[in-house]
């Protein structure tokens, strides 16, 4: 069940902002050494809004709306207001005091996936009950859907959790995507609207939709298309991990010559152009630059893949320590296409016991830099929920 959960978790989802509550328990660390400015703060949310996930490879630990990103590792399940860049509980049961006592209730216990908030509240499945969406409001859960579909691959793969599946909400619409499937729900009435189609023989990796486009990487590293109008299903490429699909173009991450490179082509995998050379797995495509990590850190270029900046990332903690990351194979480009930033999370900076993490946030259009520490994090040993040692 671990790979199933893994695999369909990394699908696309759609977001709006989430209100906080109060009365939830939060942790006020304001105090924080660096925090955003507020003359940068986010507009407020009109409509849903994209998140990245599907273009994280595997990625199933990070949500984001246009207000606030989710963290929700087996060990630190945290809420981060990307204007204030105060941190708060994941869980929003009035008086919970977040910790071993209660984690017959706490959120930050529970076997939940991939939390994605829409609709005044937040979706997610459950590791226990593959197949079955929920959804969470003022401190309410109830069940909203069951999918019951399943091929015979996800039974011979997964035959304890063959109806598991993933999830992605555009405009009216919830698409459901299992390892090699995917068909779509209204929203509205949580009723199936369209047939699954089969569009993978082997698990699905990433999605990403353009248009009628509907774009899919898998186990074997294979990039396909279906056209969701004419019913088309098409290979475009081999040895792809990641994909953006925009208006007129797709971008995606794919190893040549034993180098990982970002390419483009037009949206039927046409005219394929290598723009950047020797990247990490992870990258973001904007109306005016492409943000890439490499084994060096952040780069934009130009949608030619000219003009290449390093993008200088700082960041001073409460100790005096200064910011290094420990692996830019691992750090993750987010954003929303209506947000005027993109964030760089770097959750893997380790000295010891001790985790220090950080948010960083550039400006789409300048790209100016801020950031804040997420704090320093202390792993008890032999494992066990985290403590924070300080912000």
């Amino acid at each position: 069940m671990k790979r199933l959960i893994t695999i369909l978790s990394a699908t696309l989802t759609l977001l709006t902002a989430c209100a906080e509550n109060a009365d939830s328990g939060y942790v006020d660390v304001s105090r924080a050494e660096q925090q955003y400015s507020a003359a940068q703060s986010e507009p407020p949310a009109e409509e849903l809004l994209l998140d990245d996930r599907a273009k994280v490879f595997l990625q199933t630990g990070y949500s984001l709306s246009s207000t606030q990103l989710a963290i929700f590792e087996t060990n630190s399940r945290r809420l981060v207001d990307l204007n204030t860049g105060v941190i708060s509980s994941f869980c929003d049961i009035p008086g919970c005091p977040h910790d071993d006592t209660a984690t017959d209730t706490c959120l930050e216990y529970q076997p939940i996936n991939s939390p994605h908030f829409a609709n005044g509240g937040m979706y997610y499945t459950k590791y226990f009950s593959p197949g079955k969406l929920f959804f969470r409001s003022n401190g309410e859960e109830r069940p909203v859907f069951e999918n019951t579909f399943y091929t015979d691959k996800e039974a011979e793969l997964e035959p304890d959790a063959k109806t598991g599946c993933g999830f992605f909400i555009r405009g009216e619409t919830l698409y459901v995507t299992g390892m090699t499937y995917f068909y779509t729900v209204d929203i509205g009435t949580m009723k199936q609207s369209c047939e699954p189609v089969i569009i993978s023989e082997s698990p699905i990796w990433n999605a990403d939709i353009s248009g009628d486009m509907f774009y899919v990487t898998n186990e074997n590293l294979e990039l396909i298309s279906y056209d969701m109008k004419s019913g088309e299903l098409k290979k475009l490429a081999d040895k792809v991990w990641r994909i953006q699909a925009c208006d007129d173009s797709l971008y995606y991450i794919k190893t040549d010559d034993g180098n990982n490179s970002v390419f483009k082509s037009d949206p039927d995998g046409s005219n394929e152009k290598k723009l950047v050379s020797d990247t990490e797995l992870s990258m973001y495509v904007t109306d005016k630059y492409i943000y890439y990590l490499t084994a060096d850190g952040l780069y934009s270029s130009d949608l030619s893949g000219g003009n290449a900046k390093k993008i200088s990332l700082e960041l001073t903690y409460e100790n005096n320590e200064q910011y290094v990351t420990r692996d830019f194979g691992t750090v993750q480009l987010i954003s929303c296409p209506s947000s005027r930033f993109i964030y760089l999370l770097d959750y893997t900076k380790s000295t010891g016991d001790k985790c220090y993490n950080a948010l960083f946030r550039i400006d789409k259009e300048t790209n100016e830099v801020s950031a804040t520490s997420l704090g320093i994090w202390y792993q008890p040993e032999g494992g066990g929920k985290e403590e924070i040692l300080s912000y």
